[in-house]
């Protein structure tokens, strides 16, 4: 084992220090017992083949190189068997000889078997995981053998980019091909490879993957011109090259004159320079074209600066993630320094919480500079192997994702409830594969930004909510949008036809379109229920749909239905004091949901409204209080009250309203029971925020529990 061994040697692009500690291993055995002893002495490993797909920094690598030499291909049963160390030119050469066809159109790209398989490398339509059976892996601990299916293969991408697995061998099955067809194929390739790839260039092939054109929405579509999209894919050549990429100079690092994509050392190139080059280029292509390029070639030593916005749950866990990572990660929020968003442009990767405006024109600032943006959810999507269930819609959310769970639960499935009701998104990520479910509920702050499609989408009622972050209704209702406008045709778009606002929905996805109603709701469903109010039958028809679209029985869907009793903080019943009875519905932060709580009771009501700004009308709301002829009582609280007042006095409230500003809760609850009758309800569904009395909605529910149980 060497000390400080220069990489640069190891690598088609001749840049790169030197590696911590380096090692060259020529069987399973010594590959394995290198990987345990970098793992005995806590430090990070890379393995190496040919070096094709490597980007060293320039300080090198602080870990344990291990070169791969654990050379062979064998034919047995009609399978072949490459050792992940074999160059691939070998395994092609074996291939075409035994007169097998899948790899000759691979013919001319460098590197290892092992180095293909990691990143599904191909070429003019053929990819190293196309024909792939099985790998044996070294995971840390043991040998152990993955399916095709759990490589979890995509465009230049496979599982071992996200995992430290150890590629140790590769099995493929190939279909029978003439061999001379096959060797006149290959010539064809590497005479194209010649041009592009003289002999003695120094580069890592192309460098930016090329992009799906499925993946991208109308609106990015539309920028790129219609001779660019080849067989589905757009070549990152080409929108480098409408950007002026060609002939790009930065010290010793040159885009080609004849290809925007090759991106060359022409002889003592640094890798700073390198980067800073691709990092401009990404930029150029995003302002045209909307578009992130990513790099096919792997980054080595490059400590990735990563600044989390918001410290709640979601940034506590993407600081986990990228502490796995071995990124150097900064916690940045409003709690800790009012000029939090100072300098933001210093960092490589911004995670944004949910509550931090996507468009803050600091935000804005780094992005144009080559800051990549993201967020726990979009990280969430990019690296999840299993089904994704979203759920979006101003209110009901949370009690749909919750009845959604338990309906899948109850019928067997692998299913995960995450995010605002359940676990962290990215601690789920080791938990999860392609038979599993995570149902989600997204709030427009996530949706804002995602770009990626799920395979289920949800989506419930659409109103007004949320205007004290929104710059106007049109950017709230876009943002919902990005739920259904990703997807793909065998994906799945349900929709609530009772509003029109979210029926439009429906034009904005490519996904198969299943309407729910609560009035086409069969009756069978509507029976023996826990949950009170008209507006849960909507939660409840979209639950029925999923469990439909994924051939749950009626029988396992009616047990969950009639033993579901909500969630906590929505139209939660506490207690019965003295005759009365109270509700909890402080999640109620909208007038929307408050106007389904009060229509959910026929019984004497009093209800308590107000809380903080959120900038929202209270026409309607005042309307609905008004006309409730069972409403006799309104208790106004909080800075919002006054306007809530105003909006029910002009309605023609018939009933009593007292104004509490910001007394206790307590005194509040006092109130409120003071003046119900027997038999009546007390209802606490604000219509508002509640920052300007309490720490949060959650906060406001329990002081009004605890504030009733005290009544007792």
């Amino acid at each position: 084992m060497k000390k400080n061994e220069p990489l640069a040697k190891y690598t088609t692009l001749a840049i790169g220090g030197p590696a911590k500690l380096f090692t060259e291993v020529k069987t399973e055995e010594e590959l394995i017992k290198s990987v345990r002893v970098a793992n005995r002495l806590r430090i990070p490993f890379l393995i190496i083949g040919r070096g094709s797909n490597l980007l060293v920094s320039d300080k090198g690598f602080n870990g344990l190189a291990i070169l791969n030499k654990v050379d062979g291909v064998s034919e047995t049963d009609g399978k072949i068997y490459a050792k992940a160390g074999t160059q691939l030119s070998k395994l092609i050469r074996f291939a075409i000889d035994k007169g097998y066809q899948g790899t000759e159109k691979m013919a001319g790209i460098p590197g290892t078997v092992g180095g293909a398989v990691y990143g599904n490398a191909g070429a003019y339509g053929q990819a190293i995981g196309d024909h792939l059976t099985r790998v044996k892996v070294f995971e840390g601990q043991k040998v152990i053998r993955l399916t095709k299916a759990d490589c979890r293969f995509g465009y230049r991408d496979s599982l071992f980019k996200k995992e430290n697995s150890v590629l140790l061998e590769a099995e493929f099955k190939f279909k029978k091909r003439n061999k001379k067809e096959l060797e006149k194929e290959a010539a064809k390739v590497i005479a194209e490879r010649m041009k592009k790839y003289p002999a003695g260039i120094l580069c890592p092939g192309s460098y930016f993957k090329n992009i799906n054109a499925s993946d991208l929405s109308q609106s990015q579509l539309k920028k790129i011109p219609e001779d660019k999209i080849i067989f589905g894919k757009i070549p990152a050549g080409c929108l480098l090259e409408l950007v002026g990429a060609k002939g790009m100079t930065l010290g010793k690092i040159k885009v080609a004159d004849y290809h925007g994509n090759l991106i060359i050392n022409t002889g003592g190139g640094k890798a700073s320079d390198f980067l800073k080059l691709t990092e401009s280029l990404k930029v150029k292509v995003k302002e045209k074209f909307d578009i992130d390029l990513e790099p096919e070639v792997q980054l080595v030593g490059f400590k990735k600066k990563v600044a989390i916005l918001g410290y709640g749950m979601e940034g506590q866990d993407a600081e986990a993630f990228f502490k796995k990572q071995g990124a150097e990660i900064t916690i940045l929020d409003q709690k800790f320094d009012k000029n939090y968003l100072r300098g933001l442009e210093g960092f490589d990767l911004i995670v944004r919480s949910p509550g931090v405006y996507r468009f803050l024109p600091e935000i804005v600032t780094a992005e144009k500079s080559g800051v990549k943006i993201s967020s726990a959810i979009k990280l969430f999507f990019e690296e999840c192997p299993a089904k994704i269930i979203g759920i979006t819609g101003t209110k009901g959310k949370g009690t749909t994702a919750t009845l959604i769970y338990q309906i899948l639960k109850k019928a067997g499935k692998d299913v995960f409830l995450a995010g605002n009701i359940g676990k962290p998104y990215l601690e789920l990520l080791s938990k999860l594969n392609k038979e599993s479910f995570v149902v989600l509920e997204l709030s427009s702050f996530q949706l804002i930004d995602l770009n990626i499609s799920l395979h289920i989408a949800v989506v419930l009622n659409i109103t007004l909510d949320h205007m004290d972050w929104h710059k106007s209704r049109e950017e709230y209702v876009d943002a919902k949008k990005n739920i259904v406008r990703y997807q793909k045709k065998d994906d799945f778009a349900v929709i609530n036809t009772d509003y029109q606002s979210s029926k439009i929905f429906a034009g904005e996805t490519k996904a198969k379109v299943v309407y729910f109603s609560k009035s086409t709701l069969p009756g069978k469903f509507k029976r023996n229920l826990l949950l009170r109010g008209e507006h849960n039958l909507e939660n409840i028809a979209a639950a029925v749909a999923i469990g439909k679209i994924l051939k749950v029985s009626d029988e396992v869907i009616m047990s969950v239905l009639s033993s579901f009793k909500g969630l906590e903080h929505r139209l939660e019943l506490v207690a019965n004091v003295g005759g009365v009875s109270f509700y909890n519905d402080s999640f109620a932060t909208g007038p929307q949901p408050t106007i389904a709580a009060i229509k959910s009771f026929s019984e004497p009501l009093t209800v308590i409204l107000g809380g903080s700004e959120k900038w929202l009308d209270y026409t309607e709301l005042g309307r609905v209080v008004a006309r409730s002829k069972n409403l006799i009582n309104a208790i106004i609280i909080g800075l919002v009250g006054p306007k809530i007042k105003k909006a029910i006095t002009a309605a023609g409230f018939e009933g009593k309203i007292i104004d509490l500003g910001k007394n206790s809760i307590k005194e509040i609850v006092k109130k409120a029971f003071s003046m119900t009758p027997k038999g009546g309800v007390v209802l606490l569904s604000p219509a508002a925020a509640s920052f300007d009395m309490f720490a949060n909605y959650k906060d406001r529910g329990d002081q009004f529990k605890k504030a009733v149980q005290s009544l007792k």
